[in-house]
């Protein structure tokens, strides 16, 4: 009755409509990682064998549907999608591998998001490594948050160390890997061995990331010279790429399976399996066209804003700006353990402030980060940390493995003054 690859363009153009529609309204980046990795998406699709349909998603796509009844987030409804479009390949021309799947989680924001927030850490002990190591081999350095002092000259390492292209460059390779071996071998990996590569490819980019570091404080490599993205492109060479296709190769060698190759049938779509994608299209199109909604959780407010010491002014997307004299202070609620609680680097940074000397500090006990804001001649410094009011952290995993047991939901709290001194007495009392 209906033909297979008839529908199955229709709903993949449905698909890839909402993918531009994404692009255009800016929630797709559209950076190099995305561009390459749309690129790499024909290859991983062309499999080395034809294999059956499966409806083995179908029970996922229906719990993300129930589950954005409740969860308004924009995320949350880009993992439907590629839940639905995998839904879409598995149900109408055959079943995929992992590899498309992380494609699609690494050109998108969600991506971006993680890797800006979990590897935040690791770009602070990447200073303290590369300090450490290059002690080791005999230079007089200093090592303070993410700068690192040598010959009277400093480096920073900001986000392009350890930052978003770098690691999806990695991880890009990695997938370009595992797929150029599937079509050479007509073999493929398990869902847990191609998993096991890909966190090993990000333990390999940490590494490139460091001995990229070490390369550019030596040699006194500073950012505007053309050396200095050459030094990145020739550490992933040889620190990702290389020893990547050397794991890939044995991985395929030991662990890896043949494919089950079946005669692939032009055949029509069963009217179930019809009806269940366009269903699923249309929820998931929905979706995505709604506006995302923000929760605010007014029991989160700090009860600094009944100071008189303070002017407190709510502002957008459960932000409130408390000020004085002397300090500027911004709390954002984070209505959940899964929510974003946008990083003051990131929220800085769109005013036009650059990020310097950013480095983990303890204030009456409580670890905090510190940092300092430059736009021109204007210098700010700064601080932040994440509060409920009866514990304060700085570690993403910490705040949302207590809100996900239940405890009271936290919010960030970022403080900024002129000087040192009414830093820490405002920092002291927000804390």
């Amino acid at each position: 009755m209906f033909s297979r690859n008839t529908i199955f363009g229709i709903l993949i153009g449905l698909y890839a409509a909402l993918f531009a529609y994404l692009l255009a309204r800016g929630y797709l980046l559209g950076d190099a990682t995305f561009w390459i990795g749309i690129c790499i998406v024909p290859f991983v699709l062309t499999k080395p064998a034809h294999r059956g349909r499966s409806l083995r998603l179908l029970p996922v796509v229906l719990l993300l549907v129930i589950g954005s009844f409740f969860i308004k987030e924009r995320s949350f409804g880009y993992l439907l999608m590629i839940a639905s479009v995998l839904f879409t390949i598995e149900s109408c021309r055959g079943k995929t591998g992992p590899l498309l799947l992380w494609l699609l989680l690494i050109i998108s924001p969600l991506f971006s998001y993680l890797s800006e927030v979990f590897t935040f850490p690791i770009r602070l002990k990447l200073s303290e490594w590369s300090g450490q190591l290059l002690q080791i081999f005999g230079f007089q350095v200093e090592v303070s948050g993410n700068i690192i002092h040598l010959n009277r000259s400093e480096f920073s390492v900001d986000p392009a160390c350890m930052g978003l292209q770098m690691t999806g460059f990695a991880l890009l390779s990695g997938i370009f890997l595992i797929a150029h071996y599937q079509h050479t071998t007509k073999r493929e990996l398990s869902l847990m061995i191609s998993s096991t590569i890909m966190i090993l490819v990000f333990g390999f980019n940490i590494l490139c990331n460091l001995m990229r570091i070490l390369v550019l404080v030596i040699f006194s490599i500073p950012p505007q010279n053309p050396l200095h993205d050459v030094a990145g492109i020739i550490s992933l060479l040889a620190y990702v790429w290389l020893p990547v296709t050397l794991l890939v190769r044995f991985f395929f060698r030991y662990f890896s399976k043949s494919v089950n190759e079946l005669p692939q049938k032009a055949g029509d779509l069963r009217p179930g399996i019809l009806i269940a994608n366009v269903l699923i299209a249309a929820a998931c199109t929905g979706f995505m066209l709604l506006p995302e909604n923000v929760v605010v959780n007014n029991s989160s407010i700090s009860p600094l804003v009944f100071n008189k010491k303070y002017q407190a002014t709510r502002l957008h997307a459960g932000v409130t700006r408390f000020q004085d004299k002397k300090a500027l202070i911004y709390t954002k609620e984070i209505p959940s353990f899964y929510a974003a609680e946008h990083s003051p680097y990131t929220c800085w940074k769109g005013s036009g402030y650059s990020f310097t000397n950013i480095k983990e500090g303890r204030v009456s006990g409580n670890r905090i980060y510190l940092g300092t804001l430059q736009k021109g001649q204007d210098q700010l410094l700064t601080a932040w940390w994440f509060s409920n009011h009866e514990h304060n952290t700085i570690s993403q995993l910490d705040w949302r493995w207590r809100v996900l047991r239940g405890d009271r939901e936290f919010q960030l709290v970022n403080v900024t003054a002129a000087n040192e001194r009414d830093l820490h007495v405002a920092i002291r009392e927000w804390l």
